[in-house]
């Protein structure tokens, strides 16, 4: 491990940052990686461009005599994020809607396409009550929403063609990446339904807890579920059995699949927690080295075998999955890591801090080794 000092000054000179009105607790890319938005808890949605004309790596520089590589700081201000239009009243998370844009929905039941300039349009998909949860096919056709129990799923660009009816109120829903599964969280568990057949019973999974969120991994093998204090739960979909991992320290808010190690990450212990996916039963992908403050937030590298880490301090390392050392990237600063997310290309890192703090961190090219 390296001088402190200069993985500090590292961040300083490779990353973005800004203050928001309120903390952001989720963090999210449109499927291009051209744009981030940060979803505040007042309601409001920020967002930021990932290109930058002050780039790290317009400012890298090679020494003539010795061939050392260095970064100047950056000369001209941080351009200011934007802000989405009518977003008051949202009640939903923003998600990725097709390649360029974001959606999200309010209490009225409208739903709103974003583009990453902050401009807000309604879309034709309507409820009658207040929607809580919303989903998108990766293609940004097709659109599901809750209200309550109820599952609206159709067209964006028109009225929903069917309602599916879940056990109690959904809490998450994600369409796999093929879009031919949609899957819904509630208190009950997870129910999975077939899109092009609504008509066919869902298939039914019990969990010991709550899910509160949903990822699916990018070849639709496996779904992962926070489970909070529960810890988290991954549904096989080839057998469609689930495993849990439990006794975590913190509750898991964040979990992450890392395709280049076939692993799956989550916080909530005194270091990154992971799996092997490859094994049977799932063994431990010991990472980093445990501390004295449990990890907030997780994100796993799309490219590379590395993961972010966030702790409760607001303290920022990168690891190597599989490997015990860390490196710091961002010192604690107080105020804990509230999420974490990698563009898809991976050269991009988001995050949010529970004191209102935002940062966009771009990685120069050969920054790393591979």
């Amino acid at each position: 491990m390296k001088d402190e000092r200069e993985h500090l000054r590292l961040f300083d000179l490779i990353a973005r940052e800004w203050d928001l009105p309120a903390p952001a607790m989720r963090v999210a890319f449109n499927r291009s990686g051209t744009a981030v938005a940060f979803d505040c808890l007042d309601g409001s949605i920020h967002l930021a461009a990932t290109a930058d004309k002050a780039s790290p790596g317009s400012r890298i520089r090679r020494a003539a005599d010795t061939g050392r590589l260095t970064i100047s700081p950056r000369m001209t201000p941080v351009p200011p994020l934007r802000i989405a239009e009518f977003a008051a009243g949202r009640s939903s998370p923003v998600v990725p809607l097709g390649e360029q844009n974001f959606a999200f929905a309010k209490g009225n039941g409208r739903v709103n396409m974003l583009t990453p300039g902050g401009t807000s349009v309604h879309l034709a998909a309507r409820a009658e009550g207040g929607i809580d949860a919303l989903a998108a096919t990766p293609d940004g056709d097709t659109l599901a929403f809750a209200c309550g129990a109820g599952i609206h799923v159709g067209p964006a660009s028109a009225a929903p063609a069917f309602v599916l009816d879940a056990p109690g109120p959904v809490t998450a829903l994600a369409f796999s990446p093929d879009g031919e599964t949609l899957a819904a969280a509630h208190a009950a568990g997870l129910w999975r339904w077939t899109v092009a057949a609504p008509d066919r019973p869902p298939q039914v999974t019990e969990l010991s807890a709550p899910p509160q969120a949903l990822t699916w991994r990018d070849d639709g093998a496996w779904l992962l579920c926070c489970l909070g204090a529960g810890g988290i739960a991954l549904i096989d979909m080839r057998t469609g059995t689930a495993t849990s991992h439990g006794n975590f320290p913190a509750p898991v808010t964040s979990a992450s699949f890392s395709a280049p190690t076939d692993t799956v990450i989550a916080s909530g212990a005194f270091r990154l927690a992971g799996w092997s996916l490859a094994d049977s039963p799932q063994t431990d992908a010991t990472t980093g080295k445990a501390g004295l403050v449990p990890v907030d937030a997780v994100a796993a590298c799309p490219a590379r075998n590395l993961a972010a880490v966030g702790y409760a301090n607001g303290l920022l390392s990168l690891a190597e999955i599989g490997r015990r050392d860390e490196i710091l990237l961002r010192e604690d600063t107080g105020a804990g890591i509230t999420a974490l997310a990698f563009s898809p290309d991976g050269n991009f890192l988001a995050l949010a801090g529970s004191d209102g703090s935002a940062a966009l961190v771009e990685f120069p090219a050969g920054m790393f080794k591979s």
